[in-house]
């Protein structure tokens, strides 16, 4: 998985049946990596269409480094990548992140991350893991051969770990989830810590039953920036969903 999306400010209104669509151009932003292969300069790139119906073309920008997906998060914040050979994780918050060491402490306060798993390599611990709490049916075969791998611990692949998270199937590939305010569970995972807001997410698996790749995205917005929320839970889903993303 590897979107690529942008924009700057025209809209144009496209006629669907009931109801019109607004799509405008959203403007890219790159972001500086740091991984496996050392740190990467943030890349160029152009603006691109994209379905804005619900909010200003300035509202939103596409972030994007170089080895990770792309995310559509808030206009006017920072973003930084990390890559590996298991996956990577692309993180945007309103100040600049903390790079004095490799991955920065738990963020507080408002974000939007992205990470992606690969299931054919050691990012498939992380997948068959997060797997046993989203996806225990659908990737029923493939949590316990990794599990039967005995690399890591059994407890990882506990079905009811995260209990106080919220977790909705809405098909095959792809489930919803809330972690509550103030306390751990799939939201804080990551590179987010507990607060007083809760974290959405939704969790996206790739089509192949050997390698799931799984794509995770996690927000947390507060204030004003709160009426984006379900236009950037939008705009990344429909790239999560899309084999090649956008």
């Amino acid at each position: 998985m590897h979107p690529r999306l942008v924009g700057l400010a025209l809209a144009i209104a496209v006629p669907s049946v009931g109801c019109q669509v607004q799509r405008g151009s959203v403007a890219f932003v790159g972001c500086p990596a740091d991984g496996q292969m050392g740190p990467i300069a943030a890349p160029i790139g152009e603006p691109r269409v994209a379905p804005l119906n619900d909010v200003s073309t300035g509202d939103i920008v596409y972030y994007k480094g170089e080895r990770a997906p792309g995310v559509f998060a808030p206009a006017g914040w920072q973003c930084r990548v990390w890559y590996g050979s298991s996956g990577s994780t692309v993180l945007v918050t309103p100040t600049p992140v903390d790079t004095m060491e490799f991955l920065p402490p738990k963020v507080l306060g408002p974000a939007v991350e992205m990470t992606v798993l690969f299931a054919g390599s050691s990012g498939r611990f992380g997948v068959a893991s997060y797997a046993a709490r989203l996806f225990p049916t659908v990737l029923a075969s493939f949590i316990e051969r990794i599990r039967n791998q005995h690399v890591v611990a059994d407890s990882l692949f506990e079905p009811r770990r995260y209990v106080r998270d919220s977790v909705s199937s809405v098909d095959s590939v792809m489930t919803e989830f809330t972690t509550p305010s103030n306390a751990t569970g799939l939201g804080t995972a990551g590179l987010l810590g507990p607060s007083n807001i809760p974290i959405q997410g939704v969790a996206v698996i790739a089509p192949d039953p050997r390698e799931p790749d799984m794509s995770i995205l996690r927000i947390r917005l507060d204030g004003s920036a709160r009426r984006l929320e379900p236009a950037i839970l939008r705009l990344n889903t429909d790239c999560m969903r899309k084999t090649d993303g956008c």
